[in-house]
C-alpha cells in the first residue's frame, strides 16, 4: 500500500537535515513564540524571508508546503470571517458591499492572523519533514517530554498504516464481490467497520506478542546517534542574529 508519511522527506541530505533534533525541536518552537509575540506586521516580511531561505536549502518540494497551506486555509477563513464579523457587531456597522471599500482596524488583526498561521504552519511543516518521526521523539525525550507520551505516539505512527491496510484490504475485497451495489450504503459501512475493528484487535495481539518476544518493555531503545556539531551552533547563532534583528526593528 501507498501511505503518505507525515516525514516521508527527512531522508534528503540537507544542511537542515543534519542538525540535531534537538536544535531543531528548540530552535522552531522558539521562533513559533517569536512569531506569536510578534505585532508589528512588517516584520512577518523578515520571517517570510527566512523560512523561504530555509525551505530552499532542506530540498523539500515547493508543493509540499503548498498542499498544507491548503489544508490551513479554510481555517483561516472561517477565523478571519469570525472576527471580521464579530468587529462590524460590536461597532454597530452595517454589513453591505460598502463596507469592503472602507479601511477598518480590524484589517491589521486579520493581516496578523493570517501571517501568523501560514508562517508557523510553514515553520512545522519544515520541522517534520526534515526530521525523522522517531529523531523527534527522540528529542522530546530529552527535553523531558512524558515518556508515555512519546512512546504512544510511536507506537500510534507505527502501526496506524497496518489498520489503513486492513481497511484498503476490506474494501478492495467488498468491491470485488459487489460490483452492482444493491444494499444500503449505511449497512454495508457498518458491517466493514465490524469487521476491521475485529481484525484489528486479533492482528494487534499478533503485533504485541512480536514486540515482546523481541524484548520490549513499554520503552523504545534510544538507537540514536545525534551529536551537537559545528552546523548546530552555527544555526543557534542564526537565530539569535534574527531574533535581535526582529526586535531591533520593532522598535522603529
Amino acid at each position: 500500500m501507498k501511505h503518505d508519511f507525515i516525514d516521508k522527506y527527512s531522508t534528503l541530505d540537507s544542511v537542515i537535515h543534519k542538525l540535531d533534533p534537538r536544535v531543531k525541536l528548540l530552535l522552531s518552537f522558539s521562533f513559533l513564540i517569536l512569531i506569536s509575540a510578534t505585532a508589528n506586521i512588517k516584520l512577518f516580511a523578515l520571517y517570510l524571508g527566512v523560512v523561504l531561505v530555509l525551505i530552499v536549502v532542506s530540498k523539500v518540494p515547493i508543493g509540499f508546503y503548498f498542499k498544507k497551506l491548503l489544508l490551513v486555509t479554510p481555517l483561516a477563513l472561517i477565523l478571519s470571517l469570525f472576527i471580521y464579523l464579530s468587529y462590524l457587531f460590536e461597532n454597530k456597522i452595517a454589513f453591505t458591499a460598502a463596507v469592503f471599500s472602507r479601511y477598518y482596524p480590524v484589517y491589521n488583526t486579520l493581516a496578523l492572523l493570517t501571517a501568523k498561521i501560514y508562517i508557523s504552519i510553514l515553520v512545522i511543516t519544515l520541522l517534520v519533514s526534515s526530521t525523522r518521526f522517531n529523531d523527534l521523539l527522540w528529542g522530546l525525550r530529552k527535553f523531558k517530554f512524558p515518556l508515555v507520551v512519546t512512546t504512544l505516539s510511536k507506537l500510534v505512527y507505527t502501526y496506524i498504516f497496518v489498520f489503513i491496510d486492513e481497511l484498503h484490504r476490506t474494501l478492495r475485497a467488498y468491491k470485488s464481490r459487489t460490483p452492482v451495489r444493491r444494499v444500503s450504503r449505511v449497512k454495508v459501512y457498518g458491517n466493514i467497520a465490524a469487521a476491521i475493528l475485529l481484525r484489528s484487535m486479533e492482528r494487534s495481539d499478533y503485533i504485541y506478542s512480536a514486540m515482546v518476544s523481541r524484548g520490549f518493555s513499554g520503552e523504545f531503545p534510544e538507537g540514536s546517534a545525534n551529536r551537537f556539531k559545528r552546523n548546530d551552533l552555527t544555526a543557534v547563532l542564526l537565530f539569535l542574529v534574527t531574533a535581535v534583528t526582529a526586535r531591533m526593528l520593532w522598535k522603529i
